[in-house]
């Protein structure tokens, strides 16, 4: 009986010492993710954004300027190869105004770079990737033990849009009283991008609040959290104290709803490291398994009372997967769609991140899901990395695979033939074991086809 109601009704961070804070900035591409169905019931007063994730491949924003009018995403065919590391710095250009560094202010300097490993396919062997799967970087992982099971590119520099907006929430349930009652201003109930509908003047839960941020992403209830957190730049700095906190090495935020700005990045190792995070904590994972949640209304400003709406998760592979756990979805121009996604199979729990990916072949929780249900055929034993026991450089990093084509549009030999991709310079975490035998690996051929062990 799980899930039949809202299946009906809407299938439709930085080193340790801490990255400058970038200041908080209006882009002006201000296209916001909205992975909900054009099939769910709209709330009133919500900024209800068209469909990004709809079969048509519209990737429509919820607003854009003239100057910056919704950039769609170009097709692909087969996800980016990364074998090369070509976000190893910074993410992929991008094709807004929405890193313009506003007058007088500088422009951000890039993270330090510390992971030098394989940035293709690393997976146990066996492991094998749906042609669904777009996402220029991925990782499966285990929440509870750490274990990564399979990751593409998995410190990358790219744009986190939404999906970030976890930070945010894990601040917001430790610091704030979830029963305390604030009113909305109209800056917060007028933000930009997706919002679940909060009236100006309206007054509202801190769990409102929340449920409003996680279950449909609201923007407009984000910027109501912040300001009881200190306002807009202090919220900021804190996200990325948290991040920082947490290990997050490719993390830096520039807005604390996802809304991308200048300096703006993450790894999926990094989203990997705070939604394992954030499954362990009580609230959250409340919050993201809820089906429906009954929305206050408010009293306009002319006195008349709107009454309150149904919210309803926009989570898919929560909604459908029988065994969905909740998430987070994202969507924004420059960081195109990403998606945090988590099943619990019979009281094992996976969740896998992608960053960076398009609809052609499968929507962004199909394409989740296709790699945990595949994940799932391989135990812990069989991890190329801990998101636990070292946070920079997974040192049991399994058997590199390139599966999409090199430059010159050929496949490697080296995929051809079923063998490993050799990489160099693999750095070590302190406390790790040395790999045996590095020195005569490469002349090892046997050994090439077996995934390295702690």
């Amino acid at each position: 009986m799980k899930k039949k109601l809202s299946i009906a009704l809407a299938a439709a961070i930085v080193p340790a010492a801490i990255a400058p804070v970038v200041p908080l900035i209006e882009p002006a591409a201000v296209a916001q993710e909205a992975e909900t169905s054009t099939a769910a019931p709209e709330e009133p007063g919500a900024d209800t954004p068209a469909d990004p994730d709809n079969e048509a491949g519209a990737d429509a924003q919820a607003e854009a300027t003239d100057e910056d009018a919704p950039h769609y995403p170009d097709p692909r065919e087969e996800a980016p190869n990364t074998d090369n590391c070509p976000n190893a710095t910074l993410p992929p250009e991008p094709v807004s105004t929405s890193e313009r560094v506003a007058p007088g202010s500088p422009t951000p300097t890039p993270l330090p770079v510390e992971y030098d490993g394989p940035c293709g396919v690393i997976a146990p062997d066996g492991f094998k990737v749906s042609e669904k799967v777009l996402a220029t970087s991925w990782l499966v992982a285990d929440p509870d033990t750490g274990d990564v099971i399979a990751m593409k590119d998995p410190h990358g520099r790219y744009r986190p849009a939404s999906i970030i907006k976890v930070l945010l929430a894990l601040i917001a349930i430790d610091e704030l009283p979830l029963d305390k009652e604030v009113t909305v201003s109209e800056e917060s109930a007028g933000q930009e991008g997706s919002a679940v509908g909060l009236g100006p003047n309206g007054k509202y839960s801190i769990d409102d609040l929340l449920h409003g941020l996680l279950m449909v992403s609201g923007n407009d209830a984000a910027h109501a959290l912040a300001q009881e957190l200190g306002g807009d730049e202090e919220t900021l700095r804190k996200v990325n104290e948290k991040a920082a906190e947490l290990g997050m090495k490719d993390t830096r935020a520039a807005s604390y709803s996802g809304l991308d700005g200048p300096g703006m990045s993450t790894s999926a190792w990094d989203m990997g490291v705070a939604y394992s995070e954030a499954y362990k904590n009580p609230k959250f994972s409340e919050i993201i398994s809820t089906e429906m949640y009954p929305f206050p209304g408010y009293t306009a400003a002319d006195g008349e009372e709107l009454p309150g709406f149904d919210v309803y998760n926009d989570n898919k592979l929560y909604l459908n997967d029988p065994d969905g756990i909740g998430g987070k979805t994202g969507y924004t121009d420059d960081a195109k769609h990403t998606f945090v996604g988590a099943l619990d199979r019979d009281g094992r729990r996976l969740m896998a991140i992608v960053l960076d990916t398009t609809i052609d072949k499968g929507r962004a929780w199909e394409q989740t899901q296709d790699l945990i249900h595949e994940a799932y055929k391989f135990s812990s034993d069989d991890a190329v990395a801990s998101l636990i026991d070292d946070t920079a450089n997974p040192s049991n990093t399994g058997t590199p695979i390139s599966d999409a084509p090199d430059s010159d549009g050929k496949s490697s030999e080296n995929a051809k033939n079923g063998d490993p991709v050799p990489w160099e310079g693999i750095a070590v975490f302190s406390g790790v074991l040395a790999l045996a035998g590095l020195a005569t690996w490469l002349s090892l051929a046997s050994a090439k086809k077996r995934r390295q062990r702690r």
